[in-house]
């Protein structure tokens, strides 16, 4: 099978780590790896380097290949600035349409992500082949399960088990993110799952499902093939272009009705937040990847630390301090989702420089 490490995510939930020229698949957490070689070496493990494609943005693709040397160059693909997930998925599959891979099985997987259960999540990606030969016609995703009622989560809804596995469902439905009373409801029902968002298909299947479920995009499909088959770098940006800013939920993931999930507890997270990586990379409630850090009478707080900064904390606990260069934020656990409004009070601003 093909699998496409999906790197264009431009993240700003962790700033002032992140930034827009720097985001979070290319950061590293104290591991020596960017979340982006980690994505790639769990890849490696499942296939060779032939297989495997990059999909990321223009603006990251020097970066991209610097991190990944052994991906051979026509096999990162750029897009030309961000319009959703449709184009992002629906132009990775042309590409592969175009280099006779329509009929190999094809996994979308994220590149900034993490998993403390990783061998278990890879176990269970190495039955995706098998099952898609099986079921060519059918979507196959990953379902986590839920260890907390979660409401930033979608969830999906399975029923009866695919036969000759276990813990591979048919699902029933895809559930909206829920409100903590559902989401408590949907974990004591038992047959519910986290969504992670990592799809796999037949791209000629991807294609056809495509075309017959969303209309509107039909055109941009058309117009970015013969742009394709022409090879002309500045006709295929331009095609890219005509893809309406639409997600692939929305348009095909939503709407297919032989859906297969395999679940598992993989202990993933997307380290959404500072309060993420808290959790996953702090060591006995701090991480030191640079400079010294003092705690007085504090308890339970985080610093990450870029600089050669002595950073203090004086009687203050469920802390979060992030020292870098030009920023420093400084936050209370509970409130680290909160980064974003930061970020939209700069571009309001137009203090780029910090962007």
């Amino acid at each position: 099978m093909n699998i496409v490490l999906m790197a264009g995510g431009g993240g700003t939930r962790l700033w002032p780590l992140s930034r827009r020229r720097q985001p979070k698949q290319f950061l590293d957490f104290g591991t020596g790896q960017t979340l982006l070689e980690r994505a790639y070496e769990r890849a490696k493990t499942l296939i060779s380097d032939d297989h495997i494609y990059v999909a990321t943005a223009a603006e990251y693709g020097a970066k991209t290949r610097q991190l990944l040397p052994k991906i051979a160059p026509d096999h990162f693909f750029l897009e030309p600035e961000r319009r959703d997930t449709t184009a992002a998925f629906a132009s990775v599959v042309l590409r592969l349409a175009a280099a006779g891979r329509s009929d190999e099985p094809m996994v979308f997987m994220w590149c900034d992500h993490i998993f403390t259960n990783e061998q278990e999540f890879l176990n269970d990606l190495g039955k995706i082949d098998e099952i898609l030969n099986k079921n060519p016609q059918a979507l196959v995703l990953l379902g986590h399960v839920p260890i907390a009622p979660e409401t930033t989560l979608g969830y999906i809804e399975v029923k009866e088990k695919l036969s000759g596995y276990d813990d591979v469902w048919h699902v029933k439905q895809f559930r909206e993110k829920p409100d903590l009373a559902t989401a408590e409801k949907f974990i004591a029902a038992g047959n519910f799952f986290w969504n992670m968002g990592y799809f796999s298909l037949l791209p000629s299947f991807f294609l056809q499902e495509l075309r017959r479920l969303a209309p509107e995009v039909v055109s941009a499909l058309d117009t970015f093939a013969v742009a394709l088959a022409k090879g002309q770098p500045a006709d295929i940006d331009s095609a890219y272009l005509q893809f309406p800013k639409i997600s692939i939920e929305y348009t095909l993931i939503e709407k297919l009705t032989d859906i297969i999930a395999i679940t598992g507890d993989y202990g993933w997270s997307d380290v959404g937040n500072w309060a993420a990586i808290k959790t996953i990379f702090g060591s006995n409630g701090d991480h030191s990847p640079k400079g010294h850090h003092i705690h007085i009478d504090s308890q339970d707080n985080y610093v990450y630390n870029t600089t050669a900064k002595a950073v203090s904390l004086i009687g203050v606990k469920d802390t979060i301090v992030v020292v870098t260069d030009d920023a420093i934020l400084v936050t209370d656990k509970t409130q680290a989702h909160k980064v974003k409004e930061i970020v939209a009070r700069l571009e309001k601003d137009q203090a780029d420089q910090l962007l």
